[in-house]
């Protein structure tokens, strides 16, 4: 029983600042933030922390995925180009952004590109992909 209790405890401690540290911090520009960010993860995590869940969040992923793409895209093979962009399509598979789809759906799709752009500049290692990223289509809520 005391196990439990301080399980419990220790729960409700760690909760609150696991979720201190997904919040978008006060007073952020977020476009202005994420050019000024210092790489492609810092901008990734900023808008996932700041994301509107709607269509503007389209161009907050346009200009994460040029940072990360900047330390990548160049030095990709042609093999991996052409799987980089299968699987930008599977993204568009799972969340289609259709005239009926909506603002939420626009978000869905921009935040998958930009989750694999991050994968892939995570990935670079000096700037060249050793192998293949290992990646798969998220789940975004």
């Amino acid at each position: 029983m005391r196990t439990r209790c301080a399980i419990l405890i220790g729960l409700l401690w760690i909760v609150p600042a696991a979720a201190e540290d997904a919040q978008c911090p006060k007073g952020v520009q977020l476009e202005e933030d994420i050019q000024a960010t210092p790489d492609c993860l810092a901008a990734h995590k900023l808008h996932q922390a700041c994301a509107w869940g709607s269509s503007g969040d389209g161009f907050m992923s346009e200009a994460v995925i040029d940072k990360c793409k900047a330390g990548f895209f160049d030095r990709l093979t042609r093999k991996q180009k052409r799987l980089y962009e299968k699987r930008l399509e599977a993204c568009g598979e799972r969340y289609p952004v259709t005239p009926d789809g909506g603002s939420i759906q626009i978000y869905l799709s921009s935040m998958c590109d930009e989750d694999l752009a991050a994968t892939y500049f995570k990935a670079a290692k000096g700037g060249k992909i050793v192998g293949t990223p290992r990646w798969r289509v998220p789940d975004i809520s």
